[in-house]
């Protein structure tokens, strides 16, 4: 199946400062709360006070980051009004929900993350995934912008929701750093580490890691597989390098790479239809032996005193594995007192391995019945496939832009061009168990059912992205400024998939 597409948008906006709705969770050195005027953010593309921004925008420093215990973008959703976090597939695969824009089935999401100025790589596996920044990108940071509202005028690529800017902390010409461990509940164990070392005037150089392990707070009651799920076990790495080549030109390199080794998620199964199970009773009716087995989980759990946080997973192997590398160059050149000209390349690898049960049920035959205490059948269980890992891509980006003002400073503009292109390291690849008992999936060793299969689903992403754009800035007052900005995208995307079906 082949997907061509090409969008042109244009944008036009007039904002009165006074009345923006900036929220900001930031303090200074003191503990005292900074103003507007104080705080530096990058919501359009470059630096500027959050008071000037006329857009929806919330900011979180690092020491409110560290304060609420924010150790991936998932954890936003707790401290962001109007952010929701769609988690069905993992935290590590979080979605973000902006507004009322989601994301559906093997697409693209709404809301764009991203790094260093650089948007996440993509990740477009057979499940959703949230193309977050990747699990460890969360800590030493100078700030997390969400902007709320359609970003496409200057961040292209999927923002009709909004964006969520991670700005990671720049190398400073002071020599410093910190350590910094914590200790918690289910095992908790955190070490977080950053070195700042200026090697020369006009060379600078930060060096951090961020390693993160806890127990899962999901008891799992069912004997088979591990005994927790929701549990944290990443190592993150980042080098960040400043060169002042001359005294008007910049460059800035940032290299990240984060793996991250979880249990993954499972959810709780808390009703069934009781009227059907009864119904099985009477009649013995096939078609009502699912229903039947889920109101004896149901009861097994109520027989235990099962709270919240208690789960039956009858998935022996659970994995949410995602490895993911980047290198980030900016090279800024400041031309002249009116005009800057920024260059930001990227290369990213993203992959990914997931194995989990979709509802979290543990269906075993009950007690007087053949075959007591087995599992009668799994309902859908998604596993890691045979060409390759859940999800594999590669992503390099190139962006050239023109920043400039003039008019005594009264008008502010910016142009620039983009290209993304990215392509499929390997198959995406997943087997899914539907309404089947497998021992063992992968060598399609099952127990039959007449109403169980299995799906082997593979799948190979294309893309390649181009955008021109300009938007300028009239100032007319201190309280009144116009906004207009033009982008033009071709957007061009293929994917080729291969389904099969065994049916047992």
């Amino acid at each position: 199946m082949r997907k061509f597409g090409y969008l042109a948008a244009t944008a036009l906006s007039g904002a009165i400062l006074a009345g923006v709705a900036t929220p900001a969770f930031a303090q200074d050195s003191d503990g005292e709360g900074l103003s507007s005027a104080d705080i530096i953010v990058t919501a359009r593309r470059s630096e500027e006070r959050l008071q000037d921004v006329p857009i929806s925008i919330t900011v979180l420093d690092q020491e409110a980051l560290a304060k609420r215990n924010i150790v991936s973008t998932a954890d936003l959703g707790s401290y962001v009004p109007s952010l929701s976090v769609n988690s069905q597939f993992g935290p590590e695969k979080s979605s973000f929900v902006i507004r009322g824009f989601t994301q559906a089935y093997h697409t693209a999401p709404t809301v764009g993350v991203y790094f260093a100025d650089v948007i996440a790589p993509r990740a477009m596996g057979p499940t959703t995934g949230g193309n977050g920044a990747g699990v460890g990108s969360m800590f030493d940071l100078q700030n997390v912008q969400v902007l709320k509202g359609p970003q496409g005028t200057l961040f292209g690529r999927n923002t009709t929701g909004g964006a969520i800017l991670l700005v990671p902390a720049k190398p400073t010409d002071r020599l410093e750093g910190y350590v910094e461990g914590s200790v918690g509940k289910n095992d908790l164990r955190r070490v977080e580490a950053v070195l700042n070392v200026p090697l020369a005037d006009t060379f600078k150089v930060r060096l951090g890691v961020d390693r993160n392990k806890r127990d899962g707070y999901l008891r799992n009651h069912s004997g088979i597989g591990p005994d927790n799920f929701r549990d944290v076990n990443y190592l993150a790495a980042r080098l960040s390098i400043v060169a002042d080549l001359t005294p008007d030109l910049e460059n800035y390199t940032v290299a990240s790479y984060s793996r991250s080794k979880t249990n993954g998620d499972v959810p709780k199964l808390a009703i069934c239809n009781q009227a059907a199970a009864n119904q099985f009773l009477q009649t013995f009716n096939p078609q009502l032996f699912l229903p039947f087995t889920a109101c004896a989980q149901v009861a097994r759990q109520n027989a235990r005193g099962d709270g919240l946080w208690d789960v039956e997973s009858n998935n022996p192997d659970p994995r949410q594995q995602i490895n993911q590398w980047q290198v980030i160059n900016t090279t800024t050149w400041k031309a002249s007192d009116t005009l800057t000209v920024k260059n930001i390349a990227s290369y990213a690898e993203y992959r990914e391995w997931a194995d989990f049960s979709l509802w979290g049920d543990n269906l075993l035959i009950p007690a007087g019945f053949p075959g007591a205490g087995f599992l009668a059948t799994k309902t859908i269980t998604l596993n890691t496939g045979l060409k390759g890992p859940t999800t594999s891509q590669w992503t390099f980006t190139e962006e050239l832009q023109l920043q400039g003002e003039s008019a005594d400073g009264k008008l502010n503009w910016q142009a620039g061009a983009y290209l993304e292109i990215s392509k499929p390291l390997n198959w995406n690849s997943q087997l899914v168990e539907i309404f089947i008992n497998c021992p063992n999936v992968k060598k399609n060793i099952c127990i039959p059912t007449n109403t169980g299969s299995i799906s082997d689903a593979s799948s190979k992403d294309w893309f390649n992205n181009k955008g021109l754009y300009t938007q300028a800035t009239y100032k007319f007052t201190d309280k009144l400024s116009l906004t207009g900005g033009f982008r033009y995208t071709m957007d061009k995307q293929r994917n080729v998939g291969q389904l099969l079906n065994i049916v047992f």
